[in-house]
This record gives C-alpha cells, sequence and structure tokens, in this order.
C-alpha cells in the first residue's frame, strides 16, 4: 500500500484540478448565435426542411415538420434563449417547446417575431431544443412554423456530463501514462498541461462545436481498453531484418515499373472530367489562389488541410503555364491537380517494389508492384478521374507497414497525414491501436498517439486561426450524414437491398435504422480484426485485417460511394507479399471496382454504363463483395500464415 500512496495523492489531485480548470473555462457569460443556414455540424437539426429565401429581406427560414429539433451547443449554467420564429400563415400556431425535461407552451404569430425563455442548465454539451406544433400539408409537405434564427447564452458554469468525461479521461490517461513507464511526477504533470489546455480550447471558444466531451470518452475508453489489452495480450517486439540491396536486375525491373506507371497514366492527365470532380477542385484552387486558406471552405466543401495545401501550392504553377480555374478547366489545370497523386502512386510503386522484394526475388516484386500500377481502378483513379484516392493510400500503407520501426512513431505520422487528406483513413484507427499494444505496449501507444496529435494540431491550427474551423469541422465530422442514402451508387450489402433506387438509410427495419444497422455490422468486423491483430500481431495479418476493414467499409455501412472500396486493394498487395494466395481476392475486388466505377458513371463510357447497369452484374458484384468479406475473414482468423515483414526501409 505505501508503494501506491505517491499514486493515489496525485490521482486525487489531479481529480480535483479537472473541474477547477474547467470552470475557469466556463465562466463568465456564453453566447452562441446561428440563422437555420448554419453548418449542419455546428448546428445539428432534425424535422426540418430545407432552407428557403425569405421573401421581404435577407436571409433564409426553414419549415418544421411538426416536431423539428435544434441541437445548439451548450454554453453551461442556466439558459436563456431567444428564438425568430413565424407561424407562417395568417393565422397563429400554438407551440411547445422542449428543453429537456423543461416544457413551455405559447403561441407564435404570424411574420417574424423574437420569442424569449428561460430554461434550466443541461447536462451535455448540447442543448436539445424540440418544437412541436400542428401541421398542414401543401405540395406533399407537412409544414408546422418557420424558424429563422436562433441565440443561446449561458450563465457558466461546466456542463456535468463534460466534467465527468474529462475526470475518466484524466484518471486513465494518468494510469496509462504510468504502465508506460512515466514516473508520478512526470505522470501527473503531464496530465495536468492536457487538462489545462483542452480548458484553454474550450476557453477560446471551441465549447462553440460541442466537441470536446465524445474526444474525452474515446480518449477514456482507448486508454482503459490498453491496460487491459496489456494484461491479456503482453507485448511481443517484432524482429528486425538486415538491410536489404538491391541487384542490377532489382533496378532495371524497377526503373521498368515506373517507366510503365508513366506510360499508364501520361495519355489521361490532361484528359476531360470524366464525373466533375476535377471542375470543383480547379475551382478550389481559384479561391486559394485568390483569398489564400480564409478562402479554404468558400462555397463549403469537404477539403481536408493536406490537400488544400496541395492545390495551393499548385496555383502558381497552373498560372504560369497559363491556365485557369473555372469555367472549362483547360487540360493544363486538369493534369496540375492530378500531379499530386502520380507522383503518389509512382512512390507507392517503389515502395511496394522493394517491400516485396523481402519476401522473395525480383520476379514477385516485380509482379506486386506491377499489378498496382496496371489496375484500372488504379490508374483511372489517380490519372483520369483526378480523385487522391491514391495519394491517400500511400501514408496508409506506410503506416500498415512500418509499424514494427521506432515503436510504431512512423506509422501513427503515416496515419496522421492520411487523416489530414481525406478522413477515409481512420479506418485504420483500431487496428494501429491493437498493433502498436501488441507490438510496442502502452509506451509505444501513448507516443505513437502524441506524434499523431501533433500532427492534427499543427496542419488544423492555421486554418482554425483564419476563421476556418467551422468549415474544417464540417469537412471531417460532417461527412456522415452529407449523403443520407442506403447506397451511393457503390455494389455492396445496400445495393442487394434498394438497388439504384434513392432510398434514405434512416428507413427503418425491426426498429432500427438502415444507418444504424450498416455501423452494427462494421463494428463487429472491426471486433474481429481487432481480436485477429491482439492474437497474431505480425504484418502479414496485419495486411489482411487492413483490406478487410477497407472491404468492411464499402460493403457494409450506408452511404458510400463506388470508389471506396479502391483502399482494400493496396493492403492486399501487401498480405500477398507474403502469400501470393491473397491475389484472388485481389483480382475479384478489382474486377468489382471496375465495373462499379463504369455501371454507375457514364462520364467514362456510356455505352459500357448502359450495359453493365441493365445486366445482372451490380447484382452479381454485390454479392462477390460480400463473399470475399466473408473469405478474408475466415482467412484472417483461421489460417495461418508465416514469413516475415520487412521492418526496415
Amino acid at each position: 500500500m505505501r508503494r501506491l500512496y505517491p499514486d493515489l495523492i496525485a490521482l486525487v489531485l489531479l481529480l480535483a484540478t479537472a473541474p477547477f480548470w474547467l470552470g475557469l473555462a466556463y465562466r463568465g457569460q456564453h453566447t452562441a448565435a446561428f440563422t437555420v443556414e448554419a453548418l449542419p455540424v455546428m448546428l445539428p437539426t432534425a424535422g426540418l426542411h430545407e432552407p428557403e429565401p425569405l421573401v421581404d429581406r435577407p436571409g433564409v427560414f426553414r419549415w418544421t415538420d411538426g416536431a423539428g429539433e435544434l441541437r445548439p451547443p451548450n454554453p453551461g449554467g442556466p439558459l436563456y434563449l431567444r428564438l425568430s420564429l413565424s407561424s407562417g400563415f395568417d393565422t397563429a400556431t400554438p407551440v411547445e417547446l422542449a428543453v429537456g425535461e423543461r416544457h413551455n407552451t405559447f403561441t407564435v404569430l404570424p411574420g417574424l417575431h423574437e420569442y424569449a425563455l428561460l430554461a434550466p442548465a443541461q447536462p451535455g454539451e448540447r442543448v436539445i431544443l424540440t418544437l412541436r406544433s400542428p401541421t398542414v400539408k401543401i405540395d406533399g409537405r407537412h409544414l408546422g412554423i418557420v424558424v429563422h434564427r436562433l441565440l443561446v447564452t449561458g450563465a457558466g458554469s461546466t456542463p456535468p456530463l463534460l466534467l465527468v468525461a474529462l475526470l475518466l479521461a484524466t484518471a486513465s490517461l494518468y494510469g496509462l501514462a504510468r504502465r508506460a513507464g512515466m514516473g508520478v511526477p512526470g505522470a501527473a504533470v503531464a496530465v495536468m498541461a492536457l487538462q489545462a489546455m483542452l480548458a484553454l480550447w474550450q476557453w477560446a471558444g471551441a465549447w462553440h462545436y460541442g466537441l470536446l466531451g465524445v474526444l474525452l470518452a474515446l480518449v477514456a475508453l482507448g486508454a482503459l481498453g490498453a491496460l487491459v489489452i496489456e494484461r491479456l495480450y503482453p507485448p511481443l517486439p517484432p524482429t528486425p531484418l538486415a538491410a536489404l540491396s538491391f541487384t542490377r536486375r532489382d533496378r532495371l525491373a524497377l526503373g521498368g515499373l515506373l517507366l510503365l506507371t508513366v506510360a499508364v497514366c501520361l495519355p489521361w492527365l490532361g484528359a476531360s472530367d470524366p464525373v466533375g470532380d476535377l471542375k470543383q477542385y480547379a475551382a478550389r484552387m481559384g479561391f486559394l489562389a485568390r483569398g489564400g486558406f480564409a478562402e479554404a471552405f468558400t462555397n463549403g466543401g469537404d477539403y481536408m488541410p493536406l490537400w488544400l495545401l496541395s492545390l495551393r501550392l499548385l496555383a502558381p504553377l497552373v498560372a504560369l503555364l497559363g491556365g485557369s480555374y473555372f469555367d472549362a478547366v483547360p487540360s493544363v489545370t486538369r493534369a496540375m491537380i492530378k500531379l499530386p497523386s502520380l507522383v503518389a502512386l509512382l512512390i507507392t510503386v517503389l515502395l511496394l517494389f522493394r517491400w516485396a522484394r523481402r519476401h522473395g526475388g525480383t520476379g514477385r516484386a516485380t509482379l506486386i508492384a506491377g499489378l498496382y500500377a496496371v489496375t484500372p481502378p488504379v490508374w483511372m483513379n489517380a490519372a483520369w478521374w483526378g480523385q487522391i484516392d491514391v495519394l491517400l493510400a500511400l501514408p496508409m500503407l506506410v503506416a500498415l507497414s512500418q509499424l514494427d520501426r521506432w515503436r510504431g512513431r512512423v506509422s501513427w505520422l503515416g496515419w496522421a497525414v492520411g487523416l489530414m487528406i481525406k478522413p477515409q483513413a481512420i479506418i485504420l484507427a483500431p487496428l494501429l491501436y491493437g498493433a502498436s499494444l501488441r507490438r510496442h505496449g502502452p509506451r509505444g501507444l501513448l507516443e505513437g498517439g502524441l506524434a499523431a496529435l501533433v500532427v492534427l494540431v499543427g496542419t488544423c491550427t492555421p486554418l482554425v486561426l483564419l476563421g476556418q474551423g467551422p468549415g474544417l469541422y464540417q469537412a471531417t465530422v460532417g461527412s456522415v450524414g452529407r449523403f443520407p442514402q442506403v447506397t451511393n451508387r457503390a455494389y455492396n450489402l445496400w445495393w442487394l437491398v434498394v438497388g439504384a433506387r434513392p432510398v434514405s438509410d434512416l428507413t427503418e427495419w425491426a426498429g432500427m435504422s438502415y444507418r444504424t444497422l450498416g455501423f452494427l455490422l462494421l463494428g463487429v468486423v472491426v471486433l474481429l480484426t481487432l481480436l485477429a491483430v491482439l492474437r497474431r500481431p505480425d504484418g502479414p495479418t496485419r495486411a489482411v485485417a487492413a483490406a478487410t476493414l477497407a472491404l468492411a467499409f464499402f460493403t457494409l455501412p450506408t452511404q458510400i460511394h463506388e470508389r471506396y472500396i479502391f483502399f482494400a486493394l493496396p493492403m492486399l498487395l501487401l498480405g500477398a507479399m507474403a502469400d501470393l494466395r491473397l491475389l484472388l481476392p485481389y483480382g475479384l475486388i478489382a474486377t468489382g471496382a471496375t465495373l462499379n466505377i463504369l455501371g454507375v458513371l457514364d462520364g467514362f463510357s456510356p455505352d459500357l454504363q448502359r450495359m453493365i447497369s441493365t445486366s445482372p452484374l451490380p447484382v452479381a458484384v454485390a454479392w462477390v463483395n460480400l463473399g470475399t468479406l466473408a473469405g478474408l475473414l475466415l482467412y484472417m482468423l483461421l489460417v495461418p500464415r508465416g514469413g516475415r515483414w520487412p521492418t526496415t526501409s
């Protein structure tokens, strides 16, 4: 017990300072004001129709459907609410406003008027306001009342649930720091510094995002899980391999592969835009060239910081070469937009060849890297379509393949770079979490997480300081729900349910929405892959686990685009370095991905699009994708694997 006294004293001190820091952050009056055209992540809503312009003044309004819901951020303490409402008709409308357990009944008059009321303090980081009213059916819509603006002011005290989340995160992070080998003073100072920085973040205005409580809950869950996992699965450090020396044959093969990659892509670099995404990228480049990062999210968009940085750096080169950004995008602009993906593709081919060379001869390495270069979804994505999935795949591959080096810090850095290119890199998070613990223990997890945090904060801070925080938040978190359809042209599980019909993913089955059901199915696969990696953290298992996660991400959730199956391809090639049998699912997925792209997008080949879409192929591809996912799960969990993994570059 005497040995525990220092830890108990430090923990009690930290639990006492947590409410102190948050109390300082929420001290005084806080106010947030929104119009109904605010970004959805800043003011989540439900039961509201689409925005419409006001007739007699600038601005917009939205009708409720009789049970409209607004969820503004909680400023803390007792609340003062002011809403700009109208009955929308020539007569008054009775309304019930519910704020938590508090219900207020009043009458909303014709014309816009301000309605003010007081409400008790709310426990969470968001206040849930529900407006219930009678409805009138007009043009197929049930119309309740009109909502124009909302203002919420708090007297300034910490939301209780946020404080609970900080206390849990404090205790779990202190325990993780101690298990990572930090002394009592060092762990206590580090956690207290984190508390202070989070409080400063909230004080500076981050409470408007209503995000900190969720992040703290995830951190607490991850830290507590790490302490349990380490007991059940002690670290199993990797065995380093000797350095690799290329022969003349290797150099000739690699040179040929790079020339092949350029030859396949070059004819398409200036090709016309088959879908319309290049026009959007060019317009974003124009905004950045005109106003810098202060126009990073002009007219919306889901662009992440490192992709914005790429467009900003290329913008002067486009102007120098005589290109333009708007209207009809010229070939030079299209080629410049595709340049980062082409460079990433060449680097990926080089790395695949080098890594594969460790598992076999020059022939195997040439096969693995060459397949990536010539597979249609790869070069179509990078050189014709102008998407950035190939660019994103490069740091994801680095994160996956280099986890056995430098206690995993390079992997976490690569993953963070991927996140700052596109949020889809999140699919590797559970794998990195489990593999880091298994290979490097709590210290590796802590160091890797801190390395990733430095990258995330460093790339996001400039945009936040320029006032682009809401747009960045929308681009990051708002991807869920942005296309609320069961399937967004993906041949997956939901294609078998609804086909090409535009069906809302909030449609319920057995009391559960399709969206929720898709996330639950994905969660099951995530747990199975985490279990597989904890049992066997070797490189081949990680590669198959990553491919399984990528295929599950495409196959099971709703709202998925046709090209998201792409990420399974490079992961399978990593696994095929140790087991060439994985080229079979690679071929199935590559073929299905090609048919999916050509079958739903007529910009590539209208004739092929008509032929594929009217044939049984879409349903067949969807079944093959599901079967391949099941096969990868069985292979990952049951089939023994051998082979070493490249732990040096």
